[in-house]
């Protein structure tokens, strides 16, 4: 009688996740950035040791499919990745469902609606993304490459604070004083010159996005600034000062940084992922 149970204890997308995020802990960004928005299927056959040299007593073969975005599928699909995604797929399994990993396919995700009229800009775009994805893979030294990704990644915990901010911010203020807010509250002088010298640079170039309202303008330790000017407005919603305004110049300092392509610690990376965590929390209960 066997003791394996034929069945994951997760689902299949908690196991992608589960890859992507080994993926990254073995510093393979790039292979991670590939799966994203991808789906994974595993099929069972007969008995393991049926199928190549080598099985398990009373263990399955298990065929693992990752579909993915037709661009990437060429870039997925060669033995090496193949191998490297079998072998995380082995160790993520746990022994006791019996699955004995025999193959990894990549398949084109047909699930999702594609726009075909354009075949030509597709395919130069797919051509592009397959050049660029060579020639940085070959060119750019892999530390270097690997860092880029961990920056990124960074960086999105660092757009979703701030902008998530300055739409609280918003929120609150208009409570106080309706639309017309930005005037009622309390903006020092720097702040207002601040707004004023980002306003005219947008309006001198044309090209740039346009931003939205004033407090679009402002950067972390702007909307702290904001926030510790206006603490009879915000003290509701925060334990005390010392729990968003430290937090929020942390954050601009690593920012910066990053928008000056430097490089932040897995220390430094670290807590701004918790400092995510717990701002939106905060602002989110309140």
């Amino acid at each position: 009688m066997s003791d394996f149970t034929y069945s994951l204890p997760f689902s299949n997308d908690k196991l992608l996740k589960g890859i992507i995020y080994t993926l990254k802990d073995k510093d393979k960004y790039d292979v991670a950035n590939l799966l994203k928005g991808a789906s994974i299927e595993i099929a069972q056959g007969g008995y393991s040791y049926y199928d190549g040299h080598w099985g398990r007593n009373n263990a399955v073969a298990a065929y693992v499919t990752f579909h993915v975005n037709p661009d990437y599928k060429k870039l997925l699909d060669t033995p090496d990745i193949k191998t490297l995604l079998m072998t995380i797929c082995d160790e993520l399994i746990p022994a006791d469902v019996g699955y004995d990993i025999k193959s990894v396919s990549i398949s084109i995700d047909l699930t999702k609606d594609y726009d075909l009229e354009d075949d030509l800009i597709l395919d130069l775009e797919r051509n592009v993304n397959s050049v660029s994805y060579r020639i940085v893979h070959e060119i750019l030294p892999e530390d270097i490459k690997i860092k880029g990704y961990q920056m990124a990644e960074v960086y999105t915990y660092l757009y979703a604070v701030e902008n998530s901010l300055r739409l609280f911010i918003e929120k609150v203020c208009k409570n106080k004083h309706g639309e017309g807010y930005f005037q009622q509250i309390a903006v020092p002088r720097a702040l207002q010159d601040t707004i004023r010298k980002r306003k005219e640079n947008a309006e001198s170039n044309k090209w740039l996005s346009v931003r939205g309202n004033e407090l679009f303008y402002l950067d972390f330790k702007d909307l702290g600034n904001l926030i510790d000017n206006n603490w009879d407005f915000f003290k509701d919603y925060f334990p005390n000062r010392d729990f968003i305004i430290p937090k929020l110049n942390e954050m601009a300092e690593c920012r910066n940084l990053i928008a000056h392509n430097s490089y932040i610690s897995d220390t430094e990376r670290n807590l701004m992922k918790t400092y995510y965590n717990v701002i939106l929390k905060q602002i989110t209960s309140a």
